[in-house]
């Protein structure tokens, strides 16, 4: 007979850790992902966390950082970088308050968490936080719209023509 899969507990490493705190996030958002949480999910105690993870900071660049790497993944440094952001804002909109976590993630460490195409040394310093901050900016207001029931059937669209406008004129310059 199997085990339930409840009752199979899990190797505690920073891996588990993030998957779970994405689950965590994709169920019920960025507001209820706490360590205490995240440690119930997972059946260990809160301070069994603190071997893995530091702190929640920490805990926030590393899904920023698995996201990424999805982006990376499927993306990787010779894509073109206008399918690299598409790739982005996709990844983004799978998780609730993805585009919140990843500007968080980038903010405390941006190196980390930009995926490979669109990464300074790739787009230069310039282009790389520019289109940056238009994805993550651009997702957190579509994110935030959803949130409230108003529909924005454009914003695919739009996010696309701006963002190949972004780094055109990037080029150029």
């Amino acid at each position: 007979m199997l085990p339930d899969e409840r009752n199979v507990s899990l190797a505690l490493t920073a891996e588990t850790i993030t998957t779970t705190a994405l689950d965590i996030l994709s169920r019920y958002g960025l507001g209820d992902l706490s360590m205490r949480r995240l440690a119930r999910e997972l059946e260990v105690q809160p301070s069994a966390l603190y071997w893995h993870v530091k702190n929640k900071q920490e805990l926030l660049v590393l899904i920023a950082k698995r996201m990424s790497a999805e982006v990376s993944a499927r993306c990787p440094e010779s894509a073109d970088p206008l399918a690299a952001v598409i790739a982005l804002r996709d990844v983004l909109l799978r998780f609730r308050d993805g585009a919140e976590i990843m500007l968080l993630g980038f903010s405390l460490s941006p190196a980390e968490v930009i995926p490979v195409a669109l990464s300074p040394e790739r787009l230069g310093a310039t282009t790389s936080a520019g289109v940056m901050a238009h994805a993550l900016g651009s997702v957190a207001i579509e994110q935030n719209r959803t949130m409230f029931d108003i529909d924005d059937a454009e914003a695919g669209e739009r996010f696309a023509s701006v963002s190949g406008h972004l780094l055109r004129e990037a080029r150029r310059d």
